[in-house]
């Protein structure tokens, strides 16, 4: 019984050596994930070598060069991160100024309009003010004018004077066409005789 045990037991040491790995071992298999970018598979084999010998110096190495390179990334990201909510802020810095100047144009421009329209009332008041009554009464006239063809275009019905006088100005026209249509007389040419 006991060579039996002896024996297993020598089995189990001579097992464990030969599949047992060395530091190094893991630290050709960290390299080799590390160099196909498998970072977190290349750092799991650091960790288990460095339980079999935390003193290793190439494994030591290599996880210092990971954890260097991490942090670079790490930064960049978040100098990229804040450059890009800083182009963000003046992106909508820049489209809330456009927006207030857009919204200050339109109050300039319907200010002057009211100050526009203001001033000629005023003067349209002064002139009023400024007229004799006589020319006002002109005025209410000439205005009772307009408003009397504006009424007899809208009712489209023509006086018999208008008719008269439209008919007159067609005939004068038409004179006028036929004299500039008239073709002058032509003049003989001279031939010249090719023979």
């Amino acid at each position: 019984m006991k060579y039996i045990r002896s024996m297993m037991l020598l089995f189990l040491v001579l097992g464990t050596m030969i599949y047992a790995q060395s530091a190094d071992d893991y630290y050709h298999l960290a390299a080799r994930h590390y160099i196909h970018s498998e970072i977190p598979e290349a750092l799991q084999q650091i960790e288990l070598g460095l339980r079999i010998d935390p003193t290793h110096e190439k494994l030591n190495a290599l996880k210092e060069k990971i954890e260097k390179e991490q942090q670079q990334q790490q930064q960049q990201q978040q100098q990229q991160q804040n450059q890009q909510d800083q182009e963000d802020q003046q992106k909508q810095k820049s489209q809330s100024q456009q927006e207030q100047q857009q919204q200050q144009d339109q109050q300039q421009q319907e200010q002057q309009q009211q100050d526009q329209q203001e001033s000629e009332e005023q003067n349209q008041e002064q002139q009023n003010q400024n007229q004799p009554e006589e020319q006002k009464g002109q005025k209410q006239e000439e205005q009772q004018k307009q408003a009397q063809p504006q009424e007899l275009k809208e009712k489209k019905e023509l006086t018999r004077e208008e008719a008269e006088r439209i008919l007159q100005a067609l005939k004068s026209k038409e004179k006028e066409n036929k004299k500039l249509r008239r073709i002058p007389l032509r003049r003989k040419r001279k031939v010249e005789k090719d023979w």
